[in-house]
């Protein structure tokens, strides 16, 4: 190192002296040159080189304490510098020629000692600036150890706030690096910089000085490059783990946003499943309000959803990712969680507007339920009968079931479609609690028809119990009367059966008063009218009349069988009789004179028996003709009845059937009757032969003077009793054949008792006869009596043919009363009928039955009219015989000529009745097909509405779309009865208005009227299942599309996914690209597509929902 100046010639050097200056390692040897009048200071030897550094900060140290140490050494040399230079100034002025010489020594070496002290100073400063560059570099170096220590040490983190403070560690030692390697790096620049000047400045500027700044500047490079790579792996290792801390917090800041959706999701969920649908209308109200709000919040926190589950979506399809399977988890749990609660939400304001609906419903129950209370206590005030009481309480009662059905039916179906036994419902149960027990309360005191319908059910079950036993009563005795009337082989035999008629007699009758008292608890209680009751009478009506019928064929067969059990009884005694006096004639020979009081007593006791024979034997004869009568009448009766038997060929005929029955096993007790009656009649002319032979015997004993004056009084008396004959006669032959027949059969009674005596007197006609031919022979003057014998035989012949005559005609008048009065009472049944009219019964079946009846009576009416005619017309003919001309025809003609005109009219009345009938069986026809009809309705709307309810309670998970399809099916199925229900309905329409032309317009407008009723129902639920149909279908349609959509969106997300993972084992650029290009070419274009599907998704949900 020099001063500054220099000579402007070379001039000699010369080394003057050298200064050796050393502090601790570090020395300097300075000479001092002298070269002309310049005195300059080099710097010899240094050790270690002026810009040696050191290797570490403690070298550093060491050569700046050391060299500081020299270089006070060296300024501790500075005074004697300036004691040399004063030497100098003072050999200057001691020699002024040498002055220029020592002034230029003396400025020279002051210069270059300054230079010298400022080339070590300078050393000084680089030393510090040295130091200051290892403290930095030591302090870079502790925080890249700080930094490789945070980055070795495992850190963990229990929340997002604990994560961001190691993050924000992470950025705070990236930054401090940064800080203390700008730091370093200024300071090495500014060491090397300052190397590089120190290296250049000074004069003494020499190789081992540049080589002591370059092995400086390589150590500050060397440790500079070290600590730079240091720092930079140590910058990636925490770039990649900032990174990675980055992500976890980005998933955990996810998470923790996630927990925060979700817990308020779940929380929410939670709420809606438990929250009440509120226990009033107000109450409800308020929590639709509050839903409404809800649904405002619900979408932000949707929103927040949306940019979750976007975040997600940006984060699965990164690459640089991982834990993703967590994040997808969490994604599909927050979709599934975010759709559970849309459908919460739908279902939360779809179940509160029914409870709203609900409420609105129970809250109008309640106003009618207060206004039937009110009602009730009018009602009691007012004192009305049970009936009128009855009827107003059904009303109201039918009102209160009415106005709480629509409540009860609503509130149980939310029920049942939210959960019976849910929180949510509590006020719905409680509010159905409150109508029910109002509804029980009303219920109670509405309990007069109850009452009344308990009464009538009791008058029903009285009555019924009657005619229940006269049914049980009437088929006891229907199959006893249905078999075939069996009069018996014997007597004995034949009173056993007369005996059990007797009984069936008793019984019918004992039913008959069961029946009377059915009739008379009827009429007690008419205030109880009612179907079942109109049903019942007429079920009455009908047992009472058939009862009357079995009773008729009971009495029937009971005087049938009295009068054959009599007939045989009196035949047995008659031939008892017979035999006796038989017997008597042909062995008992007659007395002589000599025994005139036992002959007279023998002769007395056998007229005596006589006499009794004969009455028995006539009685016995009428009581056989009795019974020959009344199987007559019934032939003729059943002759008549077989007149419709082709008409009522399925009807259950019961008198045809029964007189049929009962004539048909007597065929041969008529044929032995009839023989035993010509038998009793042969064995009456054997008899009285035997008689007058016996007769004729006895007078044969007699001397011819007595028998002749015998024979006189004889004659004298048998003409006398012929004459009282006749006058016995005069009733009969002034008889009015049109006098009633109770006068009739007195008559005829008394002819009946007549007939011994006709028999009597014919016998003394014969023996008077068979007297005169004796007498002749015996030459009595018979010849004087000739002509009085001639008169008796004549008038006796006239009279008996006259007996015969009236007893033909009293056979045929009483014939024709008997029918005149059975027609009588025929009549009188069908007046009855007439009178009443018939009105709708309440089955075709029954109307049926009695048009069928009617006809069967109207046509034994007609065969009775034509018999009675036939009768008449026989009756009068026999009048006009020779015998019978006082007999007075002229009321019979009357009566005859009535019955004509009877015939006509009624015949016209049975005509129109039978009309009524028939349209009557034309109506109730109709209405059983209407009503048919009805009931076909009704059990298809029943069926399809419980088709329908069980359908709208299943959840949403069991309504899928197999369910869905089979529902459109049985809806299907409905639809295809309603149109073949519609089809029916038009026939049955049109029959009607082609049917009713000239039916009473009254009652086909009811029918009309409820065909037009039924129609507009018909016609109304139509609409309701095509409705339906429509909704199901459009419900099938859109879920279709659900499904496509949603299999859509996993097929796109599992290839997202797929190309998400693809995309991490890619190599290369160009595979990206491929991939990329096979993204939009398979994916892409089906967005457009599933956006058009879900819209129109969204337009049929709008639709449906």
């Amino acid at each position: 190192m020099s001063s500054q100046g220099s000579p402007s010639v070379a001039l000699s050097t010369t080394t003057v002296s050298s200064v050796a200056v050393q502090a601790g390692d570090s020395k300097i040897v300075i000479a001092v040159i002298k070269c002309g009048k310049w005195v300059q200071l080099q710097l010899a030897e240094s050790q270690p080189n002026l810009l040696e550094i050191g290797s570490s900060q403690d070298e550093t140290k060491k050569l700046l304490h050391d060299h500081e140490l020299l270089l006070a050494k060296l300024k501790a040399l500075e005074d004697r510098v300036w004691e040399l230079l004063q030497e100098a100034d003072k050999t200057a002025e001691e020699n002024k020629d040498q002055s220029q010489v020592y002034d230029a020594m003396a400025e020279t070496l002051g210069e270059a000692w300054a230079a010298l002290v400022s080339m070590l100073e300078r050393r000084t400063e680089l030393l510090r600036l040295t130091s200051e560059f290892f403290e930095n570099a030591l302090e870079f170096a502790i925080k890249i150890d700080q930094a490789e220590d945070f980055l070795q040490n495992t850190h963990e983190f229990e929340s997002a706030e604990s994560l961001k403070s190691l993050l924000q560690l992470h950025e705070h030692h990236t930054k401090e690096l940064l800080e203390r390697s700008l730091a370093l790096l200024n300071k090495s620049q500014q060491l090397t910089d300052f190397i590089e000047k120190f290296k250049c400045e000074g004069p003494n500027v020499n190789p081992e000085l540049t080589q002591g700044a370059h092995s400086s500047c390589l150590k500050v490079d060397s440790l500079l490059e070290l600590l730079q790579d240091r720092r930079r792996q140590l910058d990636k290792y925490l770039k990649q783990q900032w990174q990675e801390l980055s992500q976890v917090l980005q998933i955990c800041q996810w998470d923790q946003q996630e927990n925060q959706v979700t817990c308020w999701f779940q929380k929410t969920i939670r709420d809606l499943q438990e929250q009440s649908l509120g226990s009033s209308l107000s109450d409800n109200e308020d929590l639709i309000h509050k839903h409404e709000e809800l649904i405002i919040k619900a979408k932000e926190w949707n929103s927040a959803v949306e940019k979750l589950k976007s975040e997600a979506l940006r984060i699965l399809l990164s690459k640089d990712y991982v834990e993703k399977e967590h994040l997808q988890l969490s994604h599909q749990k927050l979709s599934q969680l975010q759709e559970e609660f849309g459908q919460l939400m739908v279902e939360r304001i779809i179940w509160l507007k029914k409870a709203n609906e609900f409420f609105n419903s129970a809250n109008k129950a309640f106003d009618v339920l207060g206004r039937v209370e009110a009602y009730l206590k009018l009602l009691k005030s007012e004192g009305l009968s049970l009936a009128v009481l009855a009827v107003r309480h059904e009303e109201l009662h039918r009102k209160i079931k009415d106005c709480t059905a629509d409540a009860l039916q609503k509130g149980q179906t939310l029920i049942s479609q939210v959960d019976s036994c849910s929180s949510q419902v509590s006020g719905i149960h409680e509010m159905m609690g409150c109508i029910k027990r109002r509804v029980d309360h009303l219920t109670e005191q509405c309990s007069a028809h109850k009452e009344y319908a308990l009464k009538k059910q009791q008058l029903t079950a009285s009555v019924e119990g009657y005619l229940r036993k006269v049914e049980m009563s009437i088929q006891k005795i229907s199959p006893v009367l249905s078999n075939a009337m069996d009069v018996g082989s014997t007597r004995s035999e034949s009173e056993k059966i007369l005996n059990k008629y007797l009984e069936l007699d008793i019984q019918a009758k004992e039913t008959s008063h069961e029946l009377e008292a059915a009739a008379k608890t009827m009429m007690e209680k008419n205030e109880f009218v009612s179907d079942e009751m109109v049903s019942l009478s007429s079920k009455a009506r009908w047992l009472a009349e058939e009862l009357n019928l079995f009773g008729q064929s009971i009495d029937y067969r009971s005087q049938v069988l009295q009068t054959y059990v009599a007939f045989l009884k009196s035949s047995e005694e008659v031939e008892m009789q017979f035999q006796s006096l038989k017997e008597f004639y042909e062995t008992e020979i007659p007395q002589k004179e000599q025994d005139d009081a036992k002959a007279k007593h023998c002769s007395d006791s056998a007229e005596k028996q006589w006499q009794l024979f004969l009455k028995k034997s006539f009685i016995t004869q009428d009581l056989g003709l009795e019974f020959l009568n009344l199987i007559n009448m019934v032939r003729m009766a059943l002759n008549g009845s077989h007149l419709l038997q082709g008409l009522l060929i399925k009807v259950k005929i019961i008198i045809s059937k029964a007189k049929e029955n009962e004539i048909l096993d007597v065929k041969n007790e008529v044929y032995l009757m009839k023989n035993t009656m010509e038998n009793q009649k042969a064995e009456r002319e054997e008899l009285s032969l035997l008689r007058l032979a016996w007769q004729l015997k006895a007078t044969e004993s007699k001397p011819g003077k007595q028998q002749w004056a015998a024979f006189k009084e004889q004659l004298k008396k048998t003409s006398h009793n012929l004459k009282l004959l006749q006058e016995a006669l005069m009733p009969v032959s002034a008889l009015d054949l049109g006098g009633s027949l109770q006068f009739i059969l007195d008559l005829r009674q008394k002819w009946n008792d007549m007939k011994p005596q006709f028999q009597q007197l014919n016998d003394e006609v014969q023996y008077i006869m068979k007297e005169s031919e004796e007498l002749t022979g015996k030459g009595a003057p018979v010849k004087e009596k000739s002509q009085q014998l001639k008169d008796l035989i004549h008038f006796h012949q006239k009279q008996k043919e006259r007996i015969q005559d009236y007893e033909d005609i009293l056979y045929k008048v009483v014939q024709f009363h008997q029918v005149k009065e059975e027609l009588g009472r025929l009549i009188k049944s069908r007046e009855l009928e007439f009178v009443e009219q018939p009105k709708e019964l309440g089955d075709a079946h029954d109307v049926q039955v009695h048009l069928r009846c009617s006809q069967e009576k109207q046509a034994r009416v007609d065969h009775l009219h034509r018999l009675a005619l036939s009768l008449g017309v026989d009756i009068i003919s026999s009048v006009q015989r020779p015998h019978c001309s006082n007999v007075s025809a002229k009321n019979l003609q009357q009566q005859l000529e009535l019955l004509e005109e009877d015939s006509m009219k009624w015949r016209a009345k049975a005509e129109e009745y039978e009309r009524t009938l028939s349209r009557s069986v034309e109506y109730c026809a109709m209405r059983d097909e209407i009503n048919e009809l009805k009931d076909s309705f009704k059990d298809i709307k029943k069926k399809f509405n419980n088709l329908k309810f069980n359908y709208t309670k299943k959840n949403e998970k069991s309504r899928n779309l197999k369910a869905l399809k089979y529902q459109i099916q049985q809806v299907d199925m409905y639809a295809e009865k309603m149109q073949a229900l519609k089809r029916k309905m038009e026939k049955v329409s049109n029959k009607t208005s082609d049917s009713f032309l000239n039916y009473p317009s009254d009652k086909v407008n009811v029918l009309l009227e409820v065909m037009k009723d039924l129609q507009k129902h018909v016609d109304d639920f139509d609409k309701v299942v095509t409705d339906y149909k429509k909704n199901l279908d459009l419900t099938e349609h859109f879920q279709e599309v659900i499904e496509e959509c949603h299999f859509w969106y996993e097929d796109a997300s599992a290839t997202v996914v797929r190309v998400g993972k693809y995309s991490t084992e890619c190599k290369t650029k160009e595979a990206v690209k491929i991939l990329h290009q096979q993204f939009n070419k398979f994916i892409a274009p089906s967005v457009p597509q599933q956006e058009e599907r879900i819209q129109e998704a969204t337009d049929l949900a709008q639709r449906l929902y």
